[in-house]
């Protein structure tokens, strides 16, 4: 059972407080902001089997391993992309 514990302060603490909440929640938006924008792999649709292994935190072999049981890839002219939306549909198709 939870238990509640009030706290009783000044106005001035109140806005204090209430200020200092208000900084700390939009430094951390921006920074949410400034990792998407300065991340080109959050940015992109498709992405190579490189940056698929980051997206994907796994190595090359197991990402290898993933495409060989059927996850779906893009081969334009040799070259092998995959889509984000695709990834995350295979992923969780295969979901335990």
């Amino acid at each position: 059972m939870a238990s509640k514990l009030l706290i009783s302060i000044s106005e001035d603490s109140q806005d204090t407080l209430d200020e200092h909440i208000a900084i700390k929640v939009k430094e951390g938006i921006k920074k949410g902001f400034e990792e998407f924008f300065n991340n080109p792999i959050e940015r992109k649709m498709y992405l190579t089997k490189k940056e698929a292994c980051i997206y994907l935190s796994v190595s090359y072999a197991t990402l290898q391993k993933l495409i060989a049981q059927g996850m779906p890839v893009i081969q334009i002219d040799g070259k092998i992309l995959l889509s984000k939306v695709s990834i995350n549909e295979y992923l969780k198709s295969i979901e335990k």
